[in-house]
């Protein structure tokens, strides 16, 4: 069975790097999904820089570079960092999105001042935080009960199962507590310890993601998912769902392309989270194209039933010749005439429109009729 999860002997370098990337970027996605919902993305960007504080401190304090307490140390301070931003923006005087930006330049600043002071000669810089490279990861190995595997697809698996847990055991309470705190207070719920849970959860993804594909990605990876399942579902579940798989298509059309093209596998993979998204955000079906194109549609559609209704109403009539020849049509109804010839020729394709050769008029067919029927009972006349 050992020989079966032994990854790094059974699948090749490349192989593993898309599967730590995958991993991270699932795990990633559905904890950050109740981020985007809760409109907290940018408390990401917070964690991302806050944490190197809570780095610097842990080295201090063990005084190893490699040491778990460094990660420790980190998520710890990422809580931090959310408790800090609740507090300052729950004072009523501090917007949060004005929180966010005092707050994380404190504790990133207080991070550099204390690595170029009292660690200049340790390896352990802001670049280590917020430039880390997914190809790295297969250099990096464990053995776990004879199995050998990239320790970032370790960690990150094991975070992938806390928050899938995590999720599923309190799917009711993050739901309620997500859209309407205030009823989940009545109802009973600790809105505010599922909130500090979720940050924990959010930190040490963030932290535990970090070694692996760096801070820019673990951002790009926590908000746009959620952001493009956002647009398209406004279910809960969906949304988590769907959250996951824009996470792992990301990363797989990143390594693809960035193997392809030979350029950074992070920069590549957080382009095409941005990509999904921008496609996502325009084709998704109240989009901004498919929006625009429905308005399109709908005014075509618009100006055949009025097309059809001015025809209906005055057919018959012993004013028909002077309303329904294509120059009185276009006087009458006020339309370009390359308009009134689009709208004309397409109810003559469909059937619905005849020209009368002799009197030089167009008329409705019997369809056209049916057609005329239809719209003044869907008008209610």
């Amino acid at each position: 069975m050992s020989q079966i999860f032994d990854i790094s002997n059974n699948l090749s370098s490349g192989q593993q790097i898309l599967l730590v990337l995958i991993i991270t970027s699932v795990s990633c996605a559905i904890i950050g999904s109740f981020l985007v919902l809760r409109k907290l993305s940018m408390v990401s960007d917070a964690l991302s820089h806050s944490v190197l504080l809570g780095i610097v401190v842990a080295f201090f304090v063990t005084n190893d570079v490699a040491s778990p307490w460094l990660i420790v140390g980190a998520a710890i301070f990422g809580i931090f960092t959310v408790m800090a931003i609740e507090v300052l923006s729950g004072s009523g005087m501090v917007k949060n999105d004005d929180a966010v930006g005092i707050i994380f330049p404190l504790f990133f600043s207080l991070a550099v001042i204390l690595i170029t002071k009292y660690a200049r000669n340790v390896h352990i810089d802001t670049d280590m935080v917020l430039m880390g490279e997914v190809i790295m990861a297969p250099l990096a190995k464990i053995t776990v009960a004879e199995a050998t595997m990239p320790k970032a697809f370790l960690y990150m698996g094991i975070m992938l199962l806390i928050n899938v847990v995590f999720i599923t055991v309190f799917y009711k309470e993050l739901k309620v507590s997500t859209f309407d705190g205030q009823f989940a207070t009545i109802a009973g719920f600790s809105s505010v310890a599922l909130f500090y849970a979720l940050m924990s959860l959010t930190s040490f993804t963030t932290v535990v993601a970090f070694d692996a594909v760096g801070a820019i990605l673990v951002i790009s990876f926590l908000t746009a998912p959620g952001a493009s399942a956002y647009l398209i579902t406004k279910d809960l579940k969906w949304t988590v769902i769907l959250s996951g798989i824009f996470g792992a298509v990301n990363a797989i059309l990143g390594y693809t392309l960035s193997m392809r093209y030979n350029v950074s596998m992070s920069g590549m993979t957080a382009t095409m989270a941005g990509m999904t998204f921008l496609l996502t955000f325009l084709f998704n079906k109240d989009g901004y194209i498919t929006s625009m194109m429905r308005k399109i549609r709908n005014r075509k559609n618009y100006r055949m039933e009025i097309l059809i209704m001015h025809i209906g109403n005055h057919m018959g009539e012993s004013c028909e010749i002077e309303e329904l020849g294509i120059r009185t049509l276009e006087d009458h109804l006020q339309w370009k005439h390359e308009d009134l010839l689009w709208t004309v020729e397409r109810l003559i394709n469909q059937g619905i429109l005849r020209k009368n050769e002799k009197k030089e008029i167009f008329q409705l067919t019997d369809r056209g009729f049916d057609k005329f029927n239809k719209i003044k009972k869907s008008y209610g006349m």
